[in-house]
């Protein structure tokens, strides 16, 4: 449960952080921990990423030709 909390902490100060940087901060606090792992808390807790979303009402880019 330590590591949910500090999971948690860790989402509030970097939101774009996905479960393998979120391992490598929780591993620099101490807590072992693995990929999958906070990926499956990350789940539980109802955490996501915050990433950009793809524009599919622009129009697509063509090379030169």
């Amino acid at each position: 449960m330590a590591a949910c909390a500090a999971l948690d902490e860790l989402h509030l100060e970097h939101p774009f952080a996905g479960a393998r940087m979120l391992r490598d901060m929780l591993r620099a606090e101490g807590h072992a921990v693995g990929r999958r792992h906070v990926g499956t808390l990350m789940r539980r807790m109802g955490i996501k990423a915050l990433h950009r979303k793809s524009n599919t009402s622009r129009r697509r880019r063509r090379g030169k030709s």
